[in-house]
Parts: C-alpha cells; structure tokens; sequence
C-alpha cells in the first residue's frame, strides 16, 4: 500500500516536473493568409498564467487583440477577441516554429499562421 502511494506521489511530481519545463512563453512574428486569402504580419507575446497562457497580439496597424490558450510547448488551442469578433486557433510546435489554423465566429473557411520566434 505505501509502495503504490510513494508510486503516485512520484508520478505526480514528475508530471509537475513535464508541464514546467513545457512552456511556449515568449514573442513571435507571425505571417498569416486570412481566410479570404489575404496575407498579413503581426506578432504575438505568450506568457503564462497559472495553467494557461495569455496572448496579446499586435497587428500590423497597432491594433492589439488578447487570447488565451490551454497546451503546452507542443500545442496550443487559444480563443481570442477582437473588437465584437471572437475566435479560435490551433497552433502546433516544430522545433520553435508554430504553424496552425485559425476563424472567426461565422466563417467558413480557415486563415493560416506561422510563428517564429524573436
């Protein structure tokens, strides 16, 4: 019984261990097509919060938009806001470099992103 405790309590820490060491926290250029087709810059600070991270955005105009995501430093699922719009994205991790989809309430077609770090 103890054995199966100490067991636990290992697995426990070490997950604890894992999700510190997985944290995509940093900033990142991104270069993305929207779903109409139309390309744009902007950049993203990733910092985390607790169990998630916060996103702040700034678009080529200055317009800044704020997310939140859940994952780690392998995938991210963010919702974000700007103006009365929401969203949702899904980024995924190769070697640094993110590269995922993303939309907008309503539509029907996806917009895609590359992130690279600063």
């Amino acid at each position: 019984m103890k054995l199966t405790s100490l067991w636990l309590a290992g697995l426990m820490i070490a997950g604890q261990i894992t999700l510190a060491c997985a944290d995509p926290s940093g900033t990142y250029d991104i270069a993305g097509t929207n779903p109409d087709g139309g390309t744009y810059e902007a950049t993203v600070l990733v910092a985390g919060i607790g169990d998630t991270f916060s996103l702040t955005y700034t678009l080529e105009d200055g317009t800044k938009l704020e997310g939140t995501a859940i994952g780690d430093d392998t995938v991210l699922a963010i919702g974000y806001i700007q103006d009365e719009t929401s969203g949702v994205a899904l980024m995924f991790s190769d070697e640094g470099t993110w590269q995922g989809v993303w939309s907008y309430l309503g539509s029907k077609a996806l917009g895609m992103e590359t992130w690279t770090p600063q």
